[in-house]
């Protein structure tokens, strides 16, 4: 049941394919094009003609008159919730001194140009833009560039230049979908190019970030929404069926599925649910089934609605993030819970994480091999090195024991 349950709910080879040709195309009229095929593309995909694609920083400042105050409170709250765990969850130096005496440490070091998308749409997503903003600054990037889809006014939604003037970003373009990824990861005349791209979007920005992936970083291929939510008698079921709404609405691509074994929830969930459209209603015969099922999936979004829910987490192993409890809705983690909505989509939480400062870093290897270190380390090392058929790599370390050595005979011999 399981694995074709898990092939049912994912987008076919033919879906895949499809997206695949065309973002290609899209890849290669930014590289040999730039500037003009990024603004041919928009009017053709977007509708509207952007002559200029940077937005003036009089718009960007503008957009703070034009949110409503509800709107500015909502998106200050998630950021300081945001920077919170960015900051307690930021990779620290160290530094330890080994058996033999060597010292190996470590240091954070920020890339020195990020690129965020903002995904517009069906909807504009000003969380999107903080959630990518507010790690990226923890990390310590200097240059941040923002990309988001214009309206028919050349502009990116207002929340999300508002957004971005909270976070005192200046650079942002009215660009949308793969010609954004492109134009970012490769640079355009007006564009340079970042070292890393974040930031979730639709099919085609999620194929643009893979197949430009290697020229550029990227945090992992978030694409459309996921949700599973394993609820057992206890959840109520107007709220799980909103929670599965919620989700849905996210549009084309999205997947909102309940689990449960109880099959008269499923019948009073479906009963709250007047479009089930994006919406999957699945029975299990068993909680081990259940459990198996979202471990082979490794969904986005996973909410724990039952009697019991640490009991189920600690059997869950793939997942983006997890909310516990019958009040911990995902909407909570999409806008202002602190966690952050950028987490891998499509199976990738078996082996990705979500957004955070770490996506932003690399980091640095330090060592230092004092003499004594030397002494002790050099015979092993040549010993291995020869093994390997490297013997350059055995004499760089037994010239400097020798040179040891015969400093320590000489600073003998003039002491007697």
């Amino acid at each position: 049941m399981v694995p074709e349950t898990v092939r049912a709910l994912r987008p076919t080879d033919e879906d895949r394919e499809r997206v695949k040709g065309s973002v290609a195309d899209i890849v290669e009229m930014v590289r040999s094009g730039g500037d003009a095929a990024v603004r041919r593309l928009t009017a053709r995909l977007d509708g509207v003609d952007v002559e200029q694609a940077r937005v003036p920083a009089a718009a960007i400042k503008r957009s703070l008159k034009e949110t409503s105050p509800g709107v500015l409170r909502a998106l200050e709250t998630l950021t300081e919730n945001l920077r919170a765990t960015a900051r307690e969850t930021m990779p620290q130096p160290s530094r330890q001194v080994l058996a033999q005496g060597q010292i190996v440490s470590t240091r954070p070091m920020p890339v020195d140009r990020a690129g965020v998308y903002a995904p517009g749409g069906r909807a504009a997503y000003p969380s999107s833009a903080v959630m990518a903003l507010v790690p990226a600054q923890v990390a310590g990037v200097k240059e941040i560039a923002v990309c988001s889809p214009p309206g028919p006014d050349g502009l990116p939604s207002h929340a999300v230049l508002a957004a971005c003037s909270l976070a005192g970003v200046e650079e942002v373009y009215a660009i949308g979908g793969a010609q954004a990824v492109a134009a970012m990861a490769l640079g355009t005349e007006t564009i340079r190019p970042v070292d890393v791209l974040v930031g979730p979007g639709n099919a085609f920005v999620e194929e643009a970030k893979r197949g430009l992936f290697g020229e550029v970083g990227i945090e992992s291929l978030a694409g459309p929404s996921e949700l599973i939510v394993l609820a057992d008698e206890t959840a109520p079921p107007d709220v799980v069926a909103w929670d599965l709404r919620a989700q849905a609405e996210h549009g084309a691509g999205s997947q909102s599925v309940l689990v449960a074994v109880d099959d008269a929830l499923l019948a009073a969930v479906s009963a709250e649910l007047p479009d089930p459209a994006g919406i999957t209603l699945l029975q299990a015969d068993s909680w081990d089934t259940a459990i198996e099922l979202v471990n082979a999936y490794a969904p986005e979004h996973l909410q724990l609605m039952v009697a019991d829910p640490q009991a189920l987490l600690e059997r869950v192993r793939h997942a983006g993030a997890i909310f516990i409890g019958m009040m911990s809705g995902t909407a909570f983690g999409d806008y202002v819970a602190g966690s952050n909505h950028i987490l891998p989509t499509g199976g990738r939480g078996r082996f990705s994480s979500g957004l955070a400062t770490s996506v932003f870093l690399r980091i640095q290897e330090v060592v230092e091999i004092p003499d004594a270190a030397v002494e002790r380390l050099a015979g092993p090392l040549a010993d291995l090195a020869r093994a390997e058929g490297l013997p350059a790599h055995a004499r760089s370390a037994e010239v400097r024991a020798e040179r040891l050595a015969n400093a320590s005979s000489l600073t003998e011999g003039a002491a007697t």
